[in-house]
């Protein structure tokens, strides 16, 4: 199982590593598979889906905005050979957005008000539980997801990404070896008894020196002001304890529905919520961080 666990961990390294340097369109594919695995692997778990039944409607309306809001995204891409008008009208603001926020959010508003007409126009096939967990995979597995891709779409973001997943995973590996070694105090003992507090600061403390560390890399490589290096560490301190809370999130929705993984695709991992779950916590507030005091 360890070396099955290390082979696939080392895979899933090597593939975030591709589509995180080459970013625009092939990232955001990847993202749009990954998203659409997670939403099937959280609707099935929390029983959106029920035991044995195939795919319902709430997944059908849910993928066709994953797809739809994906799609929407790839346009960003292509604005460069569309003629001068309609970018001027994507960009152009009206009220409080500009109108590429507006069809994003009428993407997401079309999917949560389809899955509610198929609550009242299928009652009473679909229970409330239902509806609410369809809703609240798509915001969890699609919206958080895409924020990796936002990231590394800002200005110098083929750097700033990585933040995203030092933050997520080497916290996770630091609090395991430091809560292994001298972890006592539980940290949520009804949810996650593996968890301790001793662990959690390890984590949140290796992870703020890994963060300084590539902020020492990042100033070097564009020639900035060392006064960026508390930003990192405490960019990566903020993001252990949001990546944690994002696993324990996970924990709690597997008690819940008493299901050990999300999902069987990644051998020794799981599913792909498994492994994601702290990245789709961590991502939106680094990009919010980075934008607020990198770029």
């Amino acid at each position: 199982m360890f070396w099955k666990r290390l082979l696939s961990g080392a895979v899933i390294l090597l593939l975030t590593m591709v589509f995180g340097l080459m970013g625009g369109p092939f990232l955001a594919l990847a993202l749009a598979v990954l998203s659409s695995a997670a939403f099937l692997e959280y609707t099935k778990a929390s029983k959106v889906r029920e035991e044995g039944h195939r795919i319902n409607g709430i997944e059908v309306i849910g993928l066709i905005t994953i797809i739809l809001y994906y799609i929407t995204l790839l346009f960003f891409e292509v604005f460069t050979f569309m003629p001068q008008e309609v970018v001027d009208w994507f960009f152009n603001s009206n009220g409080f957005f500009t109108n590429y926020t507006i069809v994003f959010l009428c993407i997401f508003m079309f999917g949560v008000i389809c899955i509610l007409c198929a609550y009242i126009f299928c009652y009473p096939k679909f229970h409330v539980n239902q509806v609410a967990g369809g809703i609240f995979a798509l915001i969890y597995t699609s919206l958080m997801m895409s924020f990796i891709y936002y990231t590394r779409e800002t200005e110098n973001g083929i750097y700033l990404v990585w933040i995203i997943f030092i933050t997520s995973w080497v916290s996770d590996t630091c609090a395991y070896f430091v809560g292994s070694a001298i972890g006592k105090h539980k940290m949520t003992p009804n949810l996650s008894p593996k968890k301790s507090w001793e662990g959690a600061i390890g984590g949140i403390i290796g992870s703020g020196i890994a963060t300084a560390g590539f902020g020492l890399f990042y100033i070097h490589k564009l020639n900035l002001s060392f006064y960026y290096i508390p930003i990192f560490a405490l960019i990566g301190c903020v993001g252990a304890f949001v990546a944690m809370c994002g696993d324990l999130v996970a924990s709690a929705v597997k008690r819940n529905n008493n299901v050990k993984d999300f999902g069987n695709v990644i051998p020794g991992h799981g599913g792909v919520l498994d492994r994601f779950d702290s990245v789709l916590f961590t991502a939106p507030m680094i990009y919010f961080f980075i934008i607020l005091f990198i770029n």
